[in-house]
């Protein structure tokens, strides 16, 4: 009986492993071989063909999905498929890598013991077939079996976008592609001449600034797609390396200037002129980068400033839209197609996004529909300013004809009427001004309101979270030492209770002033919320915050809140950190412990002061 188990088995052991293997296709159907692979990661990047091929089976992992894609960690991968040809003949397959920014990828077993090597940061002609894209080509016999491994390292997305396919079906890919290529760089030309000969008729360098920004966006789109490694620069691999991020960062450069001249930004509020002038900082940033940093960092920094700068524009769109700007509504929805585009394609990119042809070409799609929509945009903003001088003009023309006659009538009455136009266009020119100033002096009173509490006069959550934000950063660049206090009026709610609400409220106010009274005129103090109190102060080590503390406890029970002949006797409970940031963005991780040393104050029989200190309260 065990003998014919033992001899079941081995019957049985060819045709598990053929299970495991991908039988090739025919026709024009093609198929993704992610869920055949298996993947080894090797850190190091140190392990050879031999040593990979040792390894036992228990130390690869399937990939388990449509592409191999394994985000942005910069180790090397290597991966076995295997593969077998069902069909009665031999059709010769292609393995297609959809990935040309990879910047190695060797391939065993393709050809008996010839290795492929190719990349863009190896010359061009190392390849074996004159592609864009990796394009592996193997011959299986009928019925034979083949397992092929692929060494793939890269300082970008190690996505493989891998597709199998016979040399037919990739022929006639090859055409269809070719001629999407075509019409899409073709669009973008198009777009290009026409703006750029705009641009020379008016002198409105709104076309100038779009007209670069389909160029650069066009490079960025000629690159991603590998014809500028195949066409422009097939020898020159540290500038194929660093044009990639750089002709993102100068399409996003470009694009921040034509957002900020067609939105009429120079005439909108401080605001809108401040962050678009941050994000030009940072695009020029990460243009420094893309030519004398790494390229992993400069690569995600681009990344993030498309997406940065697709949100804001986007957004900003949106409130000049609201603010009565009618020409913004089109700016939105490009913005808006440019942003979910982008997304797809960098969370493809870091493979949270499966791969497929709508993801792989998304930035394209989106780039296309949005310069579409900019194209339409202007051409309307041209309509709109004709329109406008039609208007214009038809309203001189009115106005001289009235005159004429009035003139052949009474000229000594148009004299008088000149004179005084000229007065009413001046006093209404100065009312004018007058009320603009007026607006704007409200809109900075407004601005100023929505950054206070209402009651106490104070800054609001909100307001300390930026302002916290922004100490923590200063602390962390200077090395100085910060402090966070949190203050609290021990029970509260029997004041309220007992003497009314509107007790209450004096109360805050009473608390606020004698706490204000304390601080230095650089500390913020802030209402975070109900009877709890925020202070930031810089510079502040823990023996200065302690000290600081103390003195206000003791001042608020020293010195009761007098209302309508009451003296509310009131006392603090106080939590606080101080130390110096390690990290820019600690704010928040500051406020929770400072407010676990309050917590900690009101356990411990409140009016008190208690600082944080990590070993005590672990230990609790």
């Amino acid at each position: 009986m065990t003998a014919i188990l033992r001899l079941l088995m081995l019957l049985l052991l060819p045709a598990l492993s053929w299970a495991e293997s991908l039988p090739l296709p025919i026709g024009q159907t093609q198929t993704l071989p992610g869920p055949y692979m298996h993947v080894w990661e090797d850190p190091g990047g140190q392990a050879d063909f031999v040593d990979v091929r040792a390894l036992p089976d228990a130390a690869w992992q399937a990939v388990a999905r449509r592409d191999a894609s394994f985000g942005y960690s910069g180790s090397t991968y290597w991966l076995r498929l295997d593969v077998h040809n069902p069909h009665n003949r031999s059709l010769g397959w292609v393995l297609l890598i959809g990935n040309p920014l990879l910047d190695q990828l060797d391939a065993y077993g393709l050809d008996g013991k010839r290795i492929y090597r190719a990349g863009d940061q190896r010359p061009f002609d190392w390849r074996w077939v004159e592609h864009r894209q990796l394009v592996l080509p193997f011959d299986l016999e009928s019925g034979e079996q083949q397992r092929i491994w692929l060494r793939m390292q890269t300082d970008g997305s190690a996505n493989l976008s891998a597709s199998l396919m016979t040399r037919d079906a990739f022929d006639h890919q090859e055409q269809r592609s070719l001629l999407l290529q075509g019409l899409f760089f073709g669009a973008l030309i198009a777009m290009l001449i026409y703006n750029l000969s705009i641009f020379c008729i008016t002198r409105d360098r709104n076309y100038l600034w779009y007209s670069l920004f389909v160029a650069s966006f066009s490079l960025y789109q000629f690159i991603q797609l590998g014809f500028a490694l195949q066409w422009l620069w097939p020898n020159a691999l540290t500038w194929q390396q660093l044009s990639f991020p750089l002709s993102s960062a100068l399409a996003t450069l470009f694009g921040i200037h034509f957002t900020y001249g067609v939105l009429e930004l120079d005439k909108a509020a401080k605001p809108y002129r401040w962050v678009a002038n941050t994000l030009k900082i940072c695009a020029w940033l990460v243009l420094g980068m893309a030519l004398f940093g790494p390229y992993a960092p400069a690569l995600i920094g681009s990344f993030v400033l498309v997406v940065a700068c697709a949100i804001a524009a986007f957004i900003i769109t949106l409130l000049r839209w609201r603010g009565g700007y009618a020409a913004a509504r089109l700016f939105a929805l490009g913005w808006f197609v440019l942003i979910a585009a982008s997304l797809a394609s960098i969370l493809t990119g870091t493979g949270l996004l499966p791969y497929s042809l709508l993801t792989l070409h998304a930035q394209q799609i989106g780039g296309l529909i949005e310069m579409t929509v900019f194209s339409i945009a202007l051409a309307s903003r041209i309509r709109h300013v004709q329109e406008a001088e039609r208007l214009a003009q038809a309203k001189l023309i009115d106005q001289e004809r009235r005159l004429r006659t009035e003139q052949s009538k009474h000229l000594e009455l148009q004299t008088q009427i000149s004179e005084n136009l000229e007065q009413r266009v001046q006093e209404r020119t100065a009312t004018l001004q007058d009320t603009l100033q007026q607006l704007s002096n409200a809109n900075m009173r407004l601005a100023e309101l929505n950054r206070r509490d209402g009651l106490t006069g104070l800054f609001n959550r909100q307001t300390l979270s930026e302002e916290l934000a922004r100490a923590c950063a200063r602390a962390e660049r200077s090395r100085q030492s910060l402090a966070v206090l949190m203050l609290d009026l021990d029970h509260f709610k029997q004041v309220n209770d007992r003497y009314g609400h509107l007790a209450g409220d004096a109360c805050l106010r009473h608390a606020a002033q004698r706490i204000q009274q304390r601080l230095r005129s650089s500390d913020l103090l802030a209402r975070f919320g109900g009877e709890e109190f925020a202070a930031l102060l810089d510079n502040t080590d823990l023996t200065g915050a302690l000290d600081l503390a103390e003195q206000l406890r003791e001042d608020l029970a020293q010195n009761p809140c007098l209302y309508q002949q009451q003296s509310i006797a009131l006392s603090l409970s106080i939590g606080l950190h101080a130390g110096l940031p390690s990290d820019p963005g600690c704010g928040e991780q500051w406020l929770e412990l400072a407010d676990r040393a309050l917590y900690r104050a009101k356990a411990s029989g409140r009016n008190r002061v208690v600082s944080y200190e990590a070993n005590a309260f672990n230990d609790a």
